[in-house]
């Protein structure tokens, strides 16, 4: 099956949702401002997911001229890690180097 990462405003904070056959597998909020984007909540209990929806929501933001991400450090997990997120009260990333990083996940390159 493929999941689907679907993104809505919901009055000034947007929401990335992961979708599989119109089950939600998870969630993330965030805002815009400026250069800068950040993550409000994460809601998923599978770490790849995670990374899809934050590549997602970066993705999103790049597109509205975000050029920073941050995320609560509570939310801090091994995907955002992998994505190259670091600092202790607010860790970030630049967007750009964040989206060129490898995938994690266990699929082969089909090249």
């Amino acid at each position: 099956m493929m999941i689907k990462f679907i993104p809505y405003d919901d009055g000034g904070i947007y929401v990335m949702k992961a979708l599989e056959n119109e089950k939600e597998l998870g969630f993330c909020t965030f805002t815009v401002s400026g250069f800068d984007m950040k993550f409000e909540t994460v809601s998923c209990s599978d770490d790849i997911i995670i990374e899809g929806l934050a590549r997602a929501a970066m993705n999103f933001a790049a597109n509205r001229n975000a050029y920073i991400a941050k995320i609560k450090s509570e939310h801090m997990c091994a995907a955002f890690k992998r994505l190259g997120f670091s600092g202790d009260n607010e860790p970030s990333v630049e967007i750009p180097e964040a989206l060129t990083s490898g995938c994690s996940c266990s699929h082969e390159k089909p090249y």
